[in-house]
């Protein structure tokens, strides 16, 4: 993790690791309740994440695991889960945007890739009838994490 995010603060980091909190809650207040299936689902995606040997973040997904549930309860009891707050949640993922600047362009159009495959992920985790129509529409609009505004170059060369 150190070589990509190696430009950023202790607490830019931690900024972009609870992003994965805050989707999840964002997500789970579009529907105004967080669900078992979209809290192990959420667990078991970034557990997940850690372990792929292809992953540029498996260190950073490791360290999110480590304390991804417990920060997931403390933060959904801080904070109430309803659709009056997805203001809220989006403003608290919009923090990652100016620390995605600062990033190489490969790595932070990655991790913004895994923000939107991770909030889809979670949209998907629950609802629907009979395995049909899981994402609502409000859903929709969300896993697209408009709030996450993409400000990277495309002339920097891939890592």
């Amino acid at each position: 993790m150190a070589k990509y995010f190696d430009s950023i603060s202790s607490e830019d980091k931690q900024i972009l690791k609870e992003a994965f909190v805050n989707i999840t809650l964002l997500i789970a207040s579009s529907d105004n309740k967080l669900t078992q299936k979209e809290i192990d689902e959420a667990v078991n995606t970034v557990k997940v994440r850690g372990y792929e040997a292809n992953s540029l973040f498996s260190t950073f997904y490791d360290e999110i695991n480590a304390t991804f549930r417990e920060d997931l309860e403390k933060a959904s009891h801080e904070h109430s889960i309803e659709k009056k707050e997805i203001d809220y949640y989006a403003r608290k993922i919009s923090r990652v945007n100016p620390i995605l600047e600062r990033l190489p362009s490969s790595v932070a159009k990655k991790l913004y890739k895994d923000y939107k495959s991770f909030a889809h992920r979670i949209a998907n985790a629950d609802g629907g009838f009979l395995g049909f129509a899981k994402v609502t529409i409000e859903e929709k609009n969300l896993i697209r994490l408009p709030m996450i505004i993409p400000a990277w170059h495309d002339d920097e060369e891939e890592e």
